[in-house]
């Protein structure tokens, strides 16, 4: 784990002087976390559960700004919420870190959350990884430019109405907003409080669908509703659409009113 986070952290240092999509650093932090401190010898069981599978040890994992992690700030944005570190983590940091991930940045987010484009006052500007003047999307942006720049394997956002898939569409990168309940969300923090008609979705992004698949799959399988229990205890399950002799159906939407479709989708 320790080779792979220095190969991991000078890649996010690069994303970051290239893009400014970093919040918080914890590359140190990351490796002593008891999974993955303790490996391969359980050193010290009573700080470490060593009935879990440790099955994303080593695995480089950066976290949206809104979800919380103990001893850091989750600002949403706002100057306000900045230097007051959260006294503990949320339910899917919990489950990583005790899987073994490597948790080791927390990523931009536009003010109050609920734009097109990744900045804010507290953070500056978020830009897009293959062209600076172009915006990564939002409001998991900075996750998105990481994710493109090679800085992480995996990004833990959020989404309500496009939050992830909006910057993985303008980054070039892999995105899955799940259904409500099936993946950890208690613990992160919304500009939208109270309004439970439309709910938060913790969701992952990753730089390939291989990638989003098998990290879905181990999430689930370390048992989310253990961690938070606004999660479905269901477990996972293989779906063949071919071998069930179904077809898959896609809906596709080739105007949107005020907003034309691009060029490069129309294609």
């Amino acid at each position: 784990p320790a080779d792979i986070m220095v190969a991991y952290a000078k890649k996010t240092v690069a994303a970051h002087a290239a893009t400014n999509c970093v919040t918080d650093l914890m590359f140190d932090e990351a490796l002593r976390i008891p999974a993955v401190a303790n490996w391969p010898h359980n050193t010290d069981l009573d700080a470490f559960d060593s009935t879990r599978d440790r099955s994303l040890l080593g695995v480089p994992v950066s976290i949206k700004d809104t979800i919380d992690i103990a001893g850091h700030d989750t600002t949403i944005g706002y100057s306000r919420n900045t230097n007051h570190p959260m006294a503990s983590s949320s339910a899917v940091v919990r489950l990583l870190q005790d899987a073994g991930a490597l948790v080791h940045v927390k990523t931009t987010v536009p003010t109050g959350l609920l734009g097109l484009e990744t900045g804010s006052e507290v953070y500056g500007r978020t830009s897009n990884p293959y062209k600076s003047t172009h915006t990564t999307g939002a409001s998991t942006g900075g996750g998105a430019a990481l994710i493109a720049c090679g800085g992480s394997k995996i990004e833990i956002g959020t989404d309500v109405a496009g939050s992830v898939r909006l910057p993985a569409h303008f980054c070039g990168i892999w995105s899955l907003k799940g259904s409500a309940g099936r993946f950890p969300t208690w613990g992160n923090q919304s500009s939208m409080e109270g309004l439970e008609g439309l709910q938060l979705v913790s969701s992952p992004m990753a730089g390939s669908l291989e990638d989003l698949d098998e990290f879905w799959k181990r999430v689930i399988t370390a048992k989310p509703w253990e961690y938070d229990h606004t999660c479905h205890p269901i477990p996972w399950r293989n779906v063949d659409l071919r071998e069930d002799g179904r077809k898959l159906k896609w809906g596709i939407m080739l105007e949107g009113g005020p907003v034309p479709i691009t060029p490069a989708c129309k294609r």
